[in-house]
């Protein structure tokens, strides 16, 4: 009994030492991040570190003499995580049955009916009502976050929205910021909500109705006679059909699709060729079909300030980003950058033209203003840029500071609408595989185009065929792929996969072997029993004299210092860098980078991208690890690949077990 009561008071004491009330703590209960493999899953499958550091690059002995596009220079590289090897032909396969699968899942979610429909989506356990998606949508935009000048601080502005949340939970209606309950399906709502009305989500019985229609314009012309006893058509009016709820949804990958089911084949038959395009009656999925929609952020475009560049075209009179929005202003719409008149500093305008601090309050109602005070922002053709409080303009810099009463501005600066800078892309996956025939004329290719990527035998060679845009959309959906799985456990996200910068792969290249040549060092291609450490062309031609004829399994030859195999010869790598001879004079000398984001109709020139290490058909200067050179961004060659880097988490210094060891106790001793 001693003991335990002995027990108790220690065990008191200990928690009594915790109590740190009232003191600079931090945030508790966040979890210990391990930058290596010591935390599962942070390093992924198949890659190496590379530590952060510093090394010289630029012109090797044999650089061509006055080619001057590798200027001598120390830059520092962060540390990053690199692929041992190039992404291979299954690995890239992966990709590529994934957007397939999803293509076949969206089909057949569309296609069956009822039940054999909802299986191939997972519906939410918190699916909300109109208007409770709405507004759940629309997040910070109701108070107006991503447009400049409606003060979301404004005490009115906040009874209006709190009023229409104390009507969507029980209290009377009212009308509140333009908000058309008509077209919310609330027009008949009574001012006293009973308990049935407040119910936010859909029970089992109208999920069910829902997938027993297609849509809310179809109604309920596919339902069959199998149909839910209490199925109710009301429920299309106010939630729609499935197609309405799509976005709602993701998709089920836990069901596997089985291809050879007679139903199935038939529901996804306009996947395959045609009987005209087929050969030997042979079935084949048609990949001209194969298309990947995915996202990314232009950063450089968001950390710009001043006058931001948006459409030539100003289309406010025919855009409104909500059907029933909450204001009625069009805040996607930025206006056109022929409108304004000043874009030195603030996008607020006076009328003179001269920049200004905008204080919403003034404008919220024009009545009210008092022109000896300030008057309405107007453009160069004399019209308000002010409409109801708001400033039509949410293309340019938005003023997040605050003016004190002594007159004193913090000058906290963002920008209007975080959207503008998020970019959409639609890409074709699948890789070119004519492309062994058309780099090489008068050369005999066909049986690579015919088997290359797709037979089992090429499984661990690199892919090639392409496309530097491709390469980057493998890339987003390789982190989403990533991250999803981190989620799924718990875990918290990490960087990115990306192409690597030419300064990040040239760090990757030399090993720490400063100055070397060549990833093993150097200055010889052969090692001292004669053999060639690369994947080239050797010796005037005689490509399988170091043992590959065309390209070679991603594992071949000895790796470098680092661990990375092939980083030169077998296929040459798309870097992120936009190509530019004299990138190494104007480039930093901290993470060294340089990027361009080439339209359709830009010069060729602004199309080319870096390419490292040489391949299979080149000759051994293009395999040394300071040679330059560019392929174009659309155009996909049978000796051009890539792999990915993802930016380490953390100091990233050489010695990553005291990363992982001390740092990582004394992390813990915080907490």
């Amino acid at each position: 009994m001693k003991r335990i009561f002995a027990l108790v008071v220690v065990v008191t004491l200990l928690f009594s030492c915790e109590d740190v009330e009232g003191n600079l703590v931090g945030v508790k209960g966040r979890d210990t991040f391990y930058p290596d493999i010591l935390g599962p899953g942070k390093v992924p499958y198949g890659m190496i570190y590379v530590p952060s550091g510093a090394y010289q690059t630029g012109e090797d002995d044999e650089d061509i003499m006055g080619l001057h596009t590798a200027r001598t220079k120390t830059v520092s590289v962060q540390a990053f995580y690199m692929d041992a090897s190039e992404i291979s032909n299954n690995e890239y396969r992966q990709f590529v049955d994934w957007v397939r699968d999803s293509i076949a899942r969206e089909k057949l979610y569309r296609r069956q009916s009822g039940g054999d429909a909802e299986q191939w989506v997972n519906v939410p356990d918190d699916f909300f009502k109109e208007p409770y998606r709405s507004l759940m949508s629309m997040g910070s935009d109701v108070q107006g976050a991503n447009n400049p000048f409606e003060s979301f601080l404004s005490t009115e502005g906040n009874q209006e929205l709190d009023k229409a949340y104390l009507y969507l939970t029980g209290h009377d209606g009212i009308k509140v910021n333009g908000f058309d309950w008509k077209k919310a399906g609330l027009d008949k709502a009574p001012k006293k909500i009973t308990k049935k009305d407040l119910e936010i989500t859909l029970n089992p019985a109208e999920v069910s109705n829902i997938f027993y229609a297609y849509s809310k314009e179809g109604k309920t012309s596919d339902i069959k006679t199998d149909a839910p006893k209490d199925f109710d058509k009301k429920v299309l009016e106010v939630n729609g059909g499935r197609v309405e709820n799509r976005k709602f949804f993701t998709l089920n990958w836990a069901v596997p699709i089985d291809y050879a089911d007679a139903e199935t084949a038939l529901l996804l038959s306009d996947m395959f060729l045609s009987e005209d395009e087929q050969y030997f009656k042979n079935k084949q999925l048609d990949t001209r079909l194969l298309f990947y929609d995915y996202y990314w952020i232009d950063f450089k475009e968001a950390a710009k300030r001043g006058k931001i560049q948006t459409a030539d075209v100003d289309s406010r009179s025919s855009y409104n980003y909500l059907d029933a929005g909450l204001t009625g202003s069009h805040r996607r719409d930025p206006l056109s950058k022929d409108y304004k008149n000043n874009g030195l500093h603030r996008s607020t305008l006076n009328a003179d033209g001269s920049q200004v601090m905008f204080d919403s309050t003034v404008y919220n109602d024009p009545a009210l203003i008092d022109p000896s005070i300030l008057s309405v922002p107007k453009d160069a053709n004399n019209n308000a840029l002010v409409e109801g409080g708001i400033l039509i303009n949410p293309g340019q810099d938005l003023d997040l500071g605050f003016t004190n009463t002594k007159g004193q501005h913090n000058a906290i600066r963002g920008h209007s609408d975080r959207s503008r800078f998020i970019v959409k892309e639609k890409i074709h996956v699948y890789p070119d595989t004519m492309c062994w025939v058309r780099d090489f004329t008068y050369s005999f290719h066909d049986p690579m185009t015919q088997n290359y990527f797709w037979h089992t035998a090429y499984d661990n060679y690199p892919v090639v065929g392409v496309t530097w845009s491709q390469a980057k959309a493998f890339s987003v959906w390789r982190t989403q792929l990533f991250h999803s799985w981190l989620l799924s456990n718990g875990d918290l996200f990490v960087n990115d996969f990306r192409l690597p910068s030419e300064a990040e792969w040239e760090r990757g290249a030399r090993g720490d072997l400063d100055l070397s040549q060549y990833p093993w060092g150097g200055p010889y291609i052969r090692n001292a029993n004669g053999c060639f450490l690369a994947n080239f062309k050797p010796m005037r031609g005689r490509y399988f004299e170091d043992g590959g004829f065309h390209t070679v399994k991603v594992y071949s030859y000895q790796p470098n210092t680092f661990g990375l195999y092939c980083m030169a010869g077998n296929v040459a790598e798309w870097c992120s860098t936009a190509f530019d001879e004299s990138a190494y004079e104007f480039s930093h000398d901290i993470n060294p980078e340089y990027q361009y984001d080439a339209k359709d109709g830009d010069h060729p020139v602004k199309k080319r991208k870096v390419i490292r290490g040489g391949s299979w058909k080149d000759i051994g200067y293009y395999l040394m690890n300071s040679t330059r050179t560019f392929e174009y961004q659309d155009t996909a060659k049978s000796y051009i690949g890539f792999r990915n880097v993802m930016t380490h988490l953390g100091r990233g210094g050489k010695d990553l077990e005291a990363e992982n060891g001390e740092e990582i106790q004394s992390d813990i001793q915080l907490k």
